[in-house]
């Protein structure tokens, strides 16, 4: 009995003296995570994220049904009941620890894994484990089982570096959270435990046996039947190609758009969780790429043809507007990105030159000038002199002439 008395003494003293130095738990009922910005072109196609954690925030409802269920029933089979500590797990995982002569099974609650990965740093400490058991006896208390589920699956690390299970869904099967079938559900709940050792990229066919375990567990505990479980792991498992590459061929646009998008937001892309659309028509931006490398491969080539020692790696740039709208759909500030990131198209101020001509005459014709129609080629100054090209004379000569 004494024994006991001390030892109750010791635990509430202890409960004190941690109480005193934990976070606030409203940080966790504010929670506000970072998230991904996300560039759309005008097809609606994602063509850039930036963040410092891929991470897109959903509710509940916007998840497969069976999502909640698969992570509940593979991570923590009575978070419904308990209090936000699992004291039969914690039990059961210290006898198992016990037996095997370490430190293999933690016992943490889906309540317990929000408090660690808010408000507590990652050492493994049996201090930091008492503050970790009584942030999530409060977090308990402060938010219903739903909150704490959201703050869940939008928080947890998945491996491939997403964050949440919404980045997740799209890095794995290229689709959003709210499509899963019951058999990618699992596997997504079964990344938790070991995101590497079960990465659905790298050890398909161990994720797809942890994947079985979820669904016998899910099967268990009442969420779908035995039959549903086993039709699900036969399915065939379709991933997307690893990790999304941005084209480089955007890179030049993309400059442009974030350099407004971060005027406009005051803050860094990295951390504004925007989502940005854009005028950019990924198909026709390819197509200009080309066509500019192409037109300076051959203005070189001309160049090393005439003879000319020591030829200049010739530069170009390319703006392509929808006259009907005046949408730009696509920009090409040089031959290489990586090489030269400067941005001929809308950075270099060089004048368009003879270039700007079809525009202007194209104009005058719409407005019922001729060819023949005569023109006055004397100069004008506009914040500075300008004379035709070679100095050639300046007097008045016909719409056919200037343009040619």
């Amino acid at each position: 009995m004494i024994c006991f008395l001390q030892s109750l003494f010791l635990g509430g003293l202890l409960y004190v003296l941690v109480s005193l130095h934990i976070p606030d738990i409203r940080n966790v009922a504010n929670y506000q995570p970072s998230q991904a910005t996300v560039l759309y072109d005008r097809y609606g196609r994602v063509v850039d994220r930036m963040f410092v954690e891929n991470r897109t925030v959903i509710p509940l409802s916007a998840m497969s049904p069976h999502l909640p269920k698969a992570f509940v029933a593979a991570e923590d089979g009575r978070f419904f009941e308990h209090p936000g500590l699992d004291v039969v797990s914690v039990f059961r995982a210290a006898v198992n620890n016990f037996r095997k002569g370490g430190r293999g099974q933690g016992g943490s609650t889906i309540t317990q894994q929000v408090a660690k990965s808010l408000l507590l740093s990652p050492e493994k400490t049996y201090v930091r484990k008492f503050k970790e058991a009584v942030l999530a006896w409060r977090i308990d208390r402060l938010l219903s089982k739903e909150e704490i589920l959201y703050i869940y699956l939008n928080q947890i690390y998945l491996g491939e570096g997403a964050f949440g299970v919404e980045a997740a869904a799209r890095t794995y099967f290229d689709k959003p959270a709210s499509r899963l079938t019951l058999g990618e559900c699992a596997l997504l709940a079964g990344l938790p435990q070991a995101p590497s050792r079960y990465s659905l990229f790298n050890h398909l066919p161990r994720a797809v046996k942890r994947q079985k375990y979820v669904l016998n567990r899910m099967a268990a505990d009442g969420y779908v039947s035995a039959g549903a479980a086993k039709n699900a792991y036969l399915a065939p498992v379709h991933l997307r190609k690893r990790q999304h590459v941005i084209s480089s061929a955007d890179n030049y646009y993309l400059q442009v758009v974030k350099k407004r998008a971060r005027a406009v937001l005051g803050m860094p892309l990295q951390q504004a969780g925007a989502h940005i659309y854009s005028n950019l028509d990924s198909r026709m931006q390819v197509k200009a790429v080309g066509a500019l490398r192409k037109g300076v491969r051959r203005s070189l080539e001309r160049q090393k043809k005439s003879g000319r020692k020591g030829a200049i790696q010739p530069q170009g740039a390319l703006v392509a507007i929808e006259t009907a709208s005046g949408r730009v759909r696509a920009v090409v500030g040089g031959i290489d990105f990586v090489k030269s990131p400067f941005d001929r198209a809308t950075q270099a101020r060089r004048p368009a030159g003879s270039t700007f001509k079809p525009f202007v005459y194209a104009t005058a014709l719409q407005k019922g000038w001729a060819p023949d129609s005569v023109i006055d080629d004397s100069p004008v100054s506009i914040r500075g002199e300008m004379e035709n090209c070679g100095s050639r004379a300046t007097i008045p000569e016909n719409i056919m002439a200037g343009l040619t």
